[in-house]
């Protein structure tokens, strides 16, 4: 589905409005505000997917400038973007100050925890905003909220830990729990900072918040190839479903493991890098049926912003790995905007001014409605969390094939938005959103009905896998109507 020019101005909200502003603030020559950009993108697809969506931002932005629909400034990151090398907070630090040495007004990006920290002293004394949008460490909103003048210029795009083990929650009681009938979960997740602090925090509200128990908790060395032997301390557990936490670990060998060994527990959780489009691929289809959190993806239209934005990453990337958005894309796309309204609206980059507009965000971006809290939150300068705003959306990987192995890698998968139940969507011709919430409902009865009578038959091996590639082929139906 192609979108014009038109719509697709008219999606960002561009029109008679900013027109008349430009007579108002004249567009007289001004040089770029330089932004900078920190993330691992020599060694990860969700650094390239950063840098992706940042390009695609700053050229429809400098459109829109060149235009008259947005006043100046433009904004550039020529030759201000910089690798992080992934867990080097060292390398991280460096790369921050070296960027606002070269005149960086704004930093934007970040994934792991440990390179985040490592630049959050250099914001704090070169008093320059910083915006995450890729890390959820909280420990970042806890400096923040105990010292508010010193740190006062994070902001983050994305869920925290904390609130996405709050939104998880909220997931396994609705969707696993009431409707899937799934009674206890393994926590499978690498032992990395992000790892440690969410197994921590499922293990604490899934008994109170969700009403399931927490058969199996395991934390893994990141670089763990082999999960066969966590994979049979989950069979003797009986678990009836595997929640995943992989950040820097990609996930593969334990997708293919749980494929060949037919695991008969359902995997729902997060693998960061399963978020790609060619993780269908890389794990030879063997991803049929899991479901990990994304921010947004390309076949549910959350906002009038989601599809066009999409569309136009895959119209210059989709020839390359990410050849579709990863979350940091999305996110990443989204601060520019965010950035860019501030600017205009301080009249500048004065880093305290831009503080003050940052904090009076309200926009509308690919992923939701965005606004930060206030500085007296418990999370200050995080993005505010609720139907309303910005919640995590779990995603199927599925397919029409009968046999995932042989489907076709290039067309084939879908990734279907199976929780929250609102996001249940496909787009019609026009790209408006069509619910398929019933259709989803129906296929995961007839997943705890067939579940019912596999107990029954004893649980032989493989019962419940089978009855659950099942269901994620009645969800692609259902998607593709």
């Amino acid at each position: 589905m192609r979108m014009s020019r038109r719509l697709f101005l008219k999606a960002l909200g561009v029109g008679a409005g900013a027109l008349t502003l430009s007579h108002v603030l004249g567009w007289g020559q001004q040089p770029p505000v330089k932004i900078g950009l920190i993330g691992p993108i020599d060694l990860l697809d969700v650094g390239r997917a950063m840098v992706r969506g940042a390009q695609l931002a700053l050229e429809e932005i400098n459109k829109l400038v060149d235009d008259k629909k947005l006043p100046p400034p433009k904004l550039t990151m020529d030759g201000l973007i910089r690798d992080d090398q992934v867990l080097r907070g060292d390398v991280a630090r460096a790369a921050f100050e070296e960027l606002v040495e070269k005149g960086a007004q704004v930093i934007i990006g970040g994934f792991l925890d440990e390179a985040v920290m490592g630049m959050i002293p250099s914001m704090a004394r070169l008093k320059k905003p910083f915006l995450n949008t890729g890390t959820s460490g909280k420990q970042f909103s806890e400096l923040l909220r105990n010292e508010y003048e010193k740190y006062k210029y994070y902001f983050r795009l994305m869920l925290n830990t904390e609130v996405l083990g709050l939104d998880a929650a909220g997931m396994v009681k609705g969707l696993m729990k009431e409707e899937l009938g799934i009674q206890k979960v393994a926590l499978v997740m690498e032992d990395s900072n992000f790892g440690r602090d969410y197994l921590k925090i499922l293990q604490e509200r899934l008994p109170k918040e969700a009403g399931v128990e927490v058969a199996r908790a395991i934390n893994f060395p990141v670089n763990n190839p082999d999960f066969n032997a966590i994979l049979q301390q989950i069979g003797d557990s009986d678990a009836d479903a595997i929640i995943p936490g992989f950040a820097f670990n990609t996930g593969v060998p334990f997708v293919g493991q749980t494929y060949e060994l037919k695991a008969d527990a359902p995997v729902i959780g997060i693998i960061t890098e399963g978020q790609a489009f060619e993780y269908w691929k890389s794990t030879g289809g063997r991803v049929m049926g899991h479901a990990y959190a994304d921010a947004a993806t390309g076949e549910t239209p959350l906002t009038p912003k989601t599809l066009p934005f999409f569309q136009a990453y895959v119209e210059r990337y989709g020839d390359s790995p990410p050849s579709r958005p990863l979350y940091t894309a999305f996110t990443t796309y989204d601060g520019l905007f965010v950035l860019k309204e501030a600017i205009d609206r301080a009249k500048g980059t004065d880093p305290d001014k831009l503080v003050e507009e940052l904090e009076k965000t309200d926009y509308v971006g690919t992923v939701g409605r965005l606004q930060f809290r206030g500085k007296d939150d418990v999370y200050p300068h995080d993005p505010k969390y609720g139907p309303e705003y910005v919640v995590a959306k779990w995603v199927l990987w599925t397919t029409l094939a009968r046999d995932p192995l042989k489907a076709d890698p290039k067309k084939d998968p879908l990734r279907v938005v199976i929780w929250p139940k609102q996001y249940r969507l496909r787009p019609d011709e026009e790209g408006r959103p069509i619910s398929i919430d019933a259709c989803i409902s129906k296929a995961a009865a007839e997943y705890r009905a067939a579940v019912e009578d596999w107990k029954k038959k004893g649980k032989p091996r493989g019962g419940r896998f089978e009855a659950w590639q099942a269901f994620a082929r009645s969800v692609a139906k259902c998607f593709v109507g």
